[in-house]
């Protein structure tokens, strides 16, 4: 049974955060003296009572008020009550507690002593023989017990014994050994070494034996044992030894009690972001080599924890992949039923984000998404370092994915070395890049988004379908603007054969207006990263993006930027390898070999080696010049074919020339030495 009060004089309570003591009570009005200043307040007793029933008002016993008061929030405390005992306490005190109420009641005891001991044993025998015990108790425990419940004010709990204040009290050490002891604690275990228990002991007992050495034998101290130094060290604050011995951040993070994060009142308010390595390796679909293991980015809907978005490459994070992510998941998905027929659901996630929550990655503190973002209205929240608590949503979905998903995959790598034990991960690698797009959004849509979520209390989708029908999401005005904004930004110069990018050109007739207002000028160039068959020029004097279209539609509609880097590595290297490359890199050869010769034979200072002044070359007549262009124009065109002297010269030649030399657009013709100069003498 618990305390009891009621607003009387000499009753203590805690109100607004400060302890009053009830001086005195007139009719409806409460009298409060302070604790702190003395002050009196007057209260009314419904306006009390009604603070109580709020859990503004808390009675207090005396013992209460000598602790210190802190925030009335973090202040509030519960005594244990008997069901925080072990069994047999409980038994104990439940059998004082029925003697007590079955003889007084009220406290006060109506029958004589000579007459209590029959009474006891009449009340004992009636009671449960699990808690009754051998035999009725004695009337001076009765008395005892009657004394502890009634200063307590029928509190049950002054029933029970002391059991903690059991065994025998330690043995108080010499103020020199306990010296010694805090010394060794704080030079040797409390420290960045993080050294053990055993060498703090070791360096304690050896102070101990150099002080003994000064000290006559029945003044010696006695030696150290390890429990002694435990004890020691346990009532030292955890706080203090975690700071001392592993840093001020991680003592405060091993301490730390995490709450609730923010709380979201509708879809896309709060979007976190992160990547991570998939714990599955993939092959490729063709070949079928080994890929390795790809990334993915994710975007997690805090209100819903609905999956918004996500990107899956072998790319490392970088700030392509986040816009690829943000854009996958601003836009609707009508896509999943046309590529993955075994899907069931819908994936409804889309809409424009309010605050993007990030840790602080470098590709998210690119400049081109910090831009995108500002242009599409998002606010990028970045995370204190070191935080991952900060954005828990999209941390505890990676790794439900990688558990949950790639870990029951064929190929996976499981999430530690140790876990893997014999699972061969190379050899029964199976799945392919498209198949696991596959597998994944199969997950994300038909189980992720469907499976009772304890966070939110429903199923992200239910949770996403409430929370939209109030709060539509909102989209830009048209997909240009996404595709724009969250294209690559490149700089480029616009000449007359329109715009290059990434080997392609680009021409439009806005281009042709703009060039024509502006001439050659530098320009800002967004694409698709996803579609490199359209561009997007800004016009800095209409302030607005212009199309421009690629001269080859047919090849570069609908073709990522990837995919075309790989078609241009692919064609230099088939051209490396061409036969046709080694006649020409002949031919290119020859030519060089043949020009030297020809600057070598004209030059006076090499036929007139004898003489010191070099001669002037002398300019031609008119006439005579315009003989000779005539001359050359009307030689007949020989074929390309390496004479038979260059054979040697040809095998010589290296074959790892830069993919990306310079090759003439048409074959270089070249005429025999011997007919190179006019037979017209020395100049």
């Amino acid at each position: 049974m618990m305390s009891r009060f009621s607003f009387k004089n000499g009753e203590c309570l805690r109100l607004d955060g400060s302890a009053y003591r009830i001086s005195q009570v007139i009719d409806d009005s409460v009298q409060l003296t302070s604790f702190d200043d003395a002050s009196i307040t007057v209260r009314n007793v419904d306006d009390l009572l009604a603070r109580f029933a709020d859990g503004q008002l808390k009675f207090l016993d005396e013992k209460e008020i000598s602790i210190e008061q802190r925030d009335l929030e973090q202040s509030r405390t519960m005594q244990r009550g008997l069901a925080d005992f072990p069994d047999k306490i409980q038994r104990l005190t439940l059998r004082r507690y029925k003697l007590l109420h079955e003889i007084c009641p009220d406290g006060r005891l109506t029958i004589p002593r000579v007459a209590l001991p029959d009474m006891l044993r009449s009340v004992w025998e009636k009671m449960d023989p699990a808690i009754r015990g051998e035999r009725p108790p004695c009337v001076a425990s009765f008395y005892l017990w009657r004394r502890s419940w009634l200063r307590a004010k029928f509190d049950v709990r002054a029933l029970i014994d002391r059991w903690e204040s059991r065994g025998q009290k330690p043995k108080p050490i010499p103020e020199k050994l306990a010296e010694l002891i805090d010394e060794g604690i704080e030079k040797i275990f409390l420290t960045s070494q993080r050294e053990y228990l055993s060498e703090t002991l070791d360096w304690i007992q050896f102070e101990i034996e150099k002080e003994n050495q000064r000290r006559v034998p029945e003044d010696a101290l006695p030696s150290v044992s390890r429990r002694m130094l435990k004890r020691a060290v346990d009532r030292i604050d955890r706080y203090t030894i975690l700071k001392a011995r592993f840093g001020e951040r991680y003592a405060r993070e091993a301490i730390r009690v995490y709450k609730k994060g923010p709380i979201c009142t509708r879809p896309l308010e709060r979007v976190e972001v992160d990547n991570t390595p998939l714990d599955i390796l993939v092959i490729d679909s063709s070949t079928g080599l080994l890929l390795g293991r790809p990334w993915i980015t994710a975007m997690i809907d805090a209100y819903s924890r609905m999956v918004v978005g996500m990107h899956i490459s072998f790319r490392k994070p970088n700030a392509l992949t986040v816009l690829r992510c943000l854009k996958h998941a601003i836009l609707p998905k009508n896509y999943v039923k046309d590529r993955f027929k075994t899907v069931n659901g819908e994936w409804k996630a889309y809409g424009l984000i309010h605050q993007l929550v990030c840790d602080n990655g470098l590709e998210f503190h690119s400049r081109d998404v910090d831009v995108a973002c500002a242009d599409l209205g998002i606010h990028v929240i970045y995370c204190p370092t070191r935080s991952p608590q900060m954005k828990g949503r999209i941390e505890r979905f990676l790794k439900t994915l990688n558990y949950g998903l790639l870990h029951l995959q064929p190929g996976t790598t499981f999430a530690k070395y140790e876990t893997r034990h014999a699972y061969d991960s190379e050899a029964k690698a199976v799945v392919t890049l498209e198949a696991l797009h596959e597998i994944v959004h199969r997950w994300i849509i038909d189980i992720y988004s469907a499976t009772y979520h304890r966070g939110i209390l429903t199923t992200p989708r239910q949770k996403w379908d409430d929370g939209i029908a109030t709060h539509r999401p909102k989209l830009p005005p048209s997909i240009d603007f996404v595709n724009i904004y969250l294209g690559e930004s490149k700089t480029r110069v616009l000449t007359k054969n329109g715009i290059e990018v990434n080997s392609l050109q680009y021409a439009s007739l806005a281009l042709e207006d703009l060039r024509r207002r502006c001439g050659d000028i530098e320009v800002t160039v967004r694409g698709d990263p996803d579609n490199i068959g359209t561009i997007f020029v800004l016009d800095d004097e209409a302030q607005q993006y212009v199309e421009a279209k690629c001269t080859l539609p047919d090849y570069a509609e609908g073709i990522t930027a990837e995919q075309h880097s790989w078609m241009l590595r692919k064609a230099r290297k088939e051209h490396r390898d061409s036969p046709f490359r080694y006649a020409l890199l002949a031919a290119k050869a020859a030519l060089r070999e043949d020009t030297a010769r020809l600057i070598e034979e004209g030059d006076p200072t090499t036929t007139k080696r004898k003489t010191k002044a070099k001669l002037k070359r002398q300019k031609a007549k008119r006439e005579e010049r315009e003989l000779m262009v005539q001359h050359e124009e009307a030689r007949p065109e020989l074929p390309l074919e390496p004479e038979p002297d260059e054979d040697n010269f040809l095998n010589s030649q290296p074959n790892d020339r830069d993919e990306c030399a310079d090759i003439p657009l048409f074959p270089t013709k070249r005429a025999p030495i011997s007919r190179a100069i006019p037979e017209q003498g020395s100049v």
